[in-house]
């Protein structure tokens, strides 16, 4: 039997486009979307489990009814979101960030292909020349 954590992980592989998520990082962002989510969390978990044992494709079952379910959409771009931003925004519309290691781990430095600001390994001066290919 598939515990919540591991229900979460397997969504955010499918919310993410991703073959595996970062276990740390999955351990992290469960205990925040819960603390932030409380029962809609479990609801989205269950909704999405209940789906995917059915023998629906997890991929058209978060497309086709959780994205647009006014009860199990927003939690789910909220756990998206987590992932790509490594925060949550708050109801007065303010990204909480968790910690600096969760910004930089966040997916969406990869998207861009880029480095997030704060966090190059170049040496001083070296933006001055063009990216090497």
């Amino acid at each position: 039997m598939n515990t919540n954590e591991d229900i979460f992980v397997h969504l955010s592989c499918v919310l993410t486009g991703k073959k595996t998520v970062d276990a740390d990082l999955a351990r992290a962002y469960f205990g925040r979307a819960s603390d932030h989510l409380k029962t809609d969390l479990d609801a989205l978990l269950t909704r999405f489990n209940d789906m995917v044992t059915s023998g629906r494709d997890p991929v058209k079952a978060v497309g086709e009814d959780i994205f647009p379910s006014p009860q199990y959409g927003p939690s789910a771009k909220l756990v998206l979101l987590l992932w790509y931003i490594g925060g949550i925004l708050n109801p007065a519309n303010d990204w909480e960030m968790q910690s600096a290691d969760q910004y930089y781990r966040a997916l969406v430095w990869e998207a861009i292909g880029a480095h997030p600001p704060t966090n190059s390994n170049g040496y001083f001066g070296h933006w001055k020349y063009p990216p090497e290919v």
